[in-house]
């Protein structure tokens, strides 16, 4: 009752008093979600929107409608969410207010998010963008660049994540904001975690819990240190990882943040598992299960679930662990969390193995097999997702200006109105002064004729950078693979990181995987194939080609059409003893199945490969890098061309600069490798029939 008759007061304080009351409203709603009453605040935005709605302010409307999407989703109330934010999107829209409609468009962006909708949060985040680069402050595009790059770092796409990160960094070191900048420090940590960059990510998390404790906001310095022990952790420095997390678990108890405690403990059952300390880990964990039974912290009890599921293995609980295994599996479907899911039937079959139940544990890698082939080709719709929302967002980039142009236009077109009224009163005052109104009409015609030549230059010019922003596409319109432009872009950032990582080694023992391996790949005889049986049938093995390729590599790499019947990729922070294993990989996964032409032909397809690993143990003298990279794998393609194709030749490395520029054929590599100027790699048929060849070949 209580709560009724405060909602009613507010209702005709609203009513009576004048509009700045309405601004202090709109702050207690905030407050109240902020502080966790979100049914007051839910409350108080309705009475709000009815009051709008009785005054007929449409502007005040559309802004309790937004509170309303927000509360919704402080609820998880994704669809009420939606369903708010449209009408709000609607009424902003009808007054005009484009700030709050990007702010709006960027909310219902992060909600899509929340629902694993991300090509389509994506859209909404381009919308948002396109208006704030138009009429936004700089603490909004820091703001939304954030955004983008938490949404693309869920997609994979970890490099166009840490770009738009970097710009939010980037723009909160020009405000001065020193929230914002620990914010974008951690993001940016986060996505070198995920790609196993743990000494970049470390640095970025330790320059966050540096800002966080300046500030002295022990949530910020709790979740700063909590990622800093994490990454310790996943680096096998497991005291230092201890300090932080237990440091994180004492400060989320001190400001009594539930879910936070217990995230923080779920990282020492983690530590405690991997230190062999299972009992411990255990009762750390089941307690962890109960109490985000109790809370509804689905997300939580799902990573705390993998955890115990690995402690039963490890205890050889193998049915305490089976039975765990189909609860866990059964909460991430209910989530739509189907990489968890795959992960849980990677456990099934571990445990249907040891339970010696191969029926079942067949039966889960076939599951996890379907599974894993789908979310494959939901990463691929993820990235063309992408790439059309940000062509989308430039052609509205490329709308909203052109739309200025016209404004402006129409604004010089009413002037001239407005002058030729003027002309015509004067006309009517005194005709003594027509001469001067007719030669006042051909200056009139001729400054409408070079305002229609500079509208008609101005539209060329937009067609001419909307022709050149299509020609940036940076993916192969046949296969969907990365282009030879990408490739350009990208190659000399990835040397420059290897070179990284070498130059920050200790007693100069470089790191066991922190190199990078450039592989050529051209497809044997294929002129034959579009001679015979036509273009057509050239491009079905081409994608097919693409795809093989696509599963050889990790998502961390990427796979380039070079142009025709070549491709490139670059493998990074890779060791180079796995180079051999890749090659030969290729190569045989190329010719293990026949490629369909058409309907009716089928027929064998070999490749040839040449590879180079890099960095050289030689000091090579000159700048051109890449260069010198891509032209040994390229003669060693050519080498392993000329010794009868179906084969692979890579140069592991190259131990003296007397070897630059390596030869192409297959005997002269031979006569380096013996003088161990280079290490040379080769297939196992190929060095039979080479006798020459000795042990220096590998």
């Amino acid at each position: 009752m209580t709560l009724f008759f405060r909602l009613l007061i507010i209702f005709f304080f609203l009513l009576l008093l004048p509009h700045p009351l309405q601004g202090n409203t709109l702050d207690e709603i905030q407050k109240a979600r902020e502080s966790g009453d979100v049914d007051l605040a839910d409350n108080t935005a309705k009475t709000l929107l009815a009051a709008a709605k009785n005054a007929g302010n449409l502007q005040l409307e559309a802004d309790a409608l937004y509170q309303l999407a927000r509360n919704a989703m402080e609820r998880n109330d994704y669809p009420q969410a939606h369903q708010w934010l449209e009408q709000a999107v609607n009424a902003y829209v009808a007054v005009g207010d484009d700030l709050s409609l990007a702010a709006t468009y960027r909310q219902t962006g992060l909600t899509y998010r929340y629902q694993s909708n991300y090509s389509v949060a994506l859209e909404y985040l381009y919308m948002s963008l396109a208006i704030y680069q138009s009429v936004g402050s700089k603490r909004d595009l820091a703001s939304i660049h954030n955004s983008l790059g938490v949404v693309l770092e869920k997609m994979g796409q970890f490099n166009e994540a840490a770009a738009y990160h970097q710009q939010s960094l980037e723009a909160n070191y020009a405000l001065e904001d020193q929230s914002g900048i620990a914010s974008s420090l951690y993001n940016l940590g986060d996505i070198r975690r995920v790609m196993g960059d743990f000494e970049l990510a470390l640095d970025y998390f330790k320059q966050a819990l540096e800002i966080d404790a300046a500030s002295e906001d022990k949530k910020n310095i709790a979740y700063s240190s909590y990622k800093v022990g994490y990454v310790n952790m996943q680096m096998g420095k497991f005291d230092i990882a201890r300090e932080y997390m237990q440091r994180a678990h004492a400060l989320f108890t001190e400001i009594q943040a539930k879910r936070d405690i217990d995230w923080a403990l779920s990282g020492l059952a983690d530590l405690a598992l991997k230190e062999g300390r299972l009992s411990e880990a255990e009762v750390m964990a089941s307690g962890i299960v109960e109490r985000a039974k109790a809370n509804e912290y689905n997300s939580l009890l799902l990573d705390v679930y993998q955890t115990l599921i690995e402690i039963f293995i490890s205890n050889e609980q193998f049915s305490k662990a089976q039975s765990l295994v189909e609860e866990a599996a059964g909460l991430a479907e209910s989530m739509g969390e189907a990489h968890k899911v795959s992960q849980l039937l990677a456990y099934k079959v571990t445990v249907s193995e040891a339970l010696d139940d191969i029926r079942t544990a067949h039966k889960a890698l076939k599951q996890q097999k379907a599974l894993d082939d789908k979310l494959f080709n939901q990463n691929r719709i993820d990235a063309i997702a992408s790439t059309q929302a940000q062509t989308e967002f430039i052609r509205r980039a490329n709308e909203i200006e052109l739309l200025k142009q016209q404004q402006a236009l129409q604004g010089i077109q009413i002037q001239q109105a407005q002058e030729s009224r003027i002309f015509i009163g004067l006309a009517v005052v005194a005709l003594l002064i027509l001469g001067f109104l007719l030669y006042a009409r051909r200056v009139q015609v001729k400054y409408t004729h070079t305002l229609e030549a500079q509208v008609q230059s101005r539209t060329a010019e937009l067609q001419k950078a909307n022709k050149e922003l299509a020609a940036l596409s940076l993916t192969d319109n046949l296969t969907g693979l990365k282009n030879r432009r990408f490739f350009e872009t990208q190659i000399d950032s990835d040397i420059a990181s290897v070179l990284r990582k070498h130059n920050q080694t200790k007693d100069n023992i470089p790191p066991e995987h922190a190199g990078l391996c450039l592989f050529i790949v051209d497809l044997d005889k294929f002129k034959h194939i579009n001679d015979t049986y036509g273009h057509t049938a050239g491009d079905n093995v081409i994608k097919q080609i693409a795809e093989r390729l696509r599963c050889i590599f990790r998502e961390s790499d990427y796979v380039v059409r070079w142009g025709g019947e070549e491709f490139v990729a670059v493998s990074r922070d890779i060791n180079r003893g796995d180079a051999q294993r890749l090659a030969k990989r290729i190569v045989d996964d190329i010719q293990v199945a026949p490629f369909n032409l058409n309907q009716d032909i089928i027929q064998t397809i070999t490749c040839s490969v040449g590879f180079a690993c890099f960095p050289f143990s030689a000091e090579h003298q000159g700048n051109n890098l890449f260069q010198t990279l891509f032209s040994a794998a390229d003669n060693c393609l050519y080498a392993a061309k000329a010794a009868g194709r179906n084969t692979y030749v890579g140069a592991l490395d190259i131990n003296s600069d007397k070897a630059f520029p390596l030869p192409s054929s297959i005997e002269a590599l031979g006569v380096l490798a013996d003088k161990e100027l280079i290490t040379l790699c080769v297939d196992d048929q190929l060095k039979a029939n080479h006798s020459e060849f000795r042990g220096t070949i590998s």
